[in-house]
């Protein structure tokens, strides 16, 4: 038995190449990009979103999903020479990035038509090597998504582009492509002096194939009303107390 797989295993190495197979012990680990916010890596396991791979944030409208993605966006624009904002709903705001201090010059935003042309320029952008993809989904978009989104994960994992795709809901197709998935959900708003100036969302790691999934944290997103503000006072992590019954939710996510 043994014999008859070794042959087999010189078979695919003649045929297809030494990289066609190889022991797990032998593969390099996964890399990691160090988002900038801090809480988001922790979250992962790995201390950032891994290159090479889908993410996903998802939740219902004004529960903070846009302005978690722009931050990521923002720093991407400092770590990445191309970041890559793909708009087919022609939602995005750049100037809403001004808070947190991008580099504009190393932003490039497109705006494709509809879903399959969608996918046609995620797809050829991570395989021309862009650092960091944000996709901003709208519903018709994301459930239409299902005939690229292999291709879009093949492009990633080849480049080791970073993919972000922000949705109000993870269709099947885009839950299974992913790799880490967060789903976010306001916890409340934040007001002084009778004016809205913020709010409070829990970001929690639904989905994780590169560590353990289940941990969460509590954000507190500020609105800059006209203020300048610096880009750690926009977006802040809130202190926890975790309490028994949270512990229990911790576990039986992760079970």
């Amino acid at each position: 038995m043994q014999e008859e797989l070794t042959r087999a295993i010189d078979v695919i190495h003649l045929r297809f190449g030494e990289q066609a197979l190889a022991r797990v012990d032998t593969l390099p680990a996964g890399e990691s990009w160090p988002s900038g916010v801090e809480a988001i890596d922790r979250l992962t396991g790995i201390q950032g979103l891994p290159k090479g791979r889908i993410a996903v944030l998802q939740g219902r409208a004004t529960c903070g999903k846009s302005s978690l993605g722009l931050a990521l966006l923002a720093q991407a624009t400092h770590d990445f020479a191309q970041a890559i904002a793909i708009d087919p709903g022609q939602s995005f705001d750049p100037w809403a990035l001004l808070e947190f201090e991008p580099e504009l010059s190393a932003l490039t935003v497109v705006r494709p038509p509809g879903a399959e042309a969608t996918g046609e320029a995620a797809t050829g952008l991570a395989r021309a090597g862009a650092g960091f993809l944000l996709l901003s989904l709208p519903a018709r978009v994301a459930a239409a998504a299902e005939p690229w989104l292999p291709l879009l994960a093949a492009a990633a994992e080849r480049s080791e582009a970073v993919v972000l795709a922000v949705v109000e809901e993870s269709p099947r197709a885009l839950a299974h492509a992913s790799s880490l998935s967060f789903s976010c959900e306001r916890t409340g708003w934040r007001f002084d002096r009778g004016e809205l100036v913020g709010l409070r969302t829990r970001v929690t790691c639904v989905k994780n194939k590169v560590g353990m999934p289940g941990a969460s944290t509590e954000l507190e997103i500020n609105y800059p009303l006209g203020a300048d503000l610096t880009p750690e006072c926009v977006m802040t992590e809130v202190e926890r107390e975790w309490t028994e019954e949270d512990q229990e939710e911790r576990e039986s996510a992760v079970v």
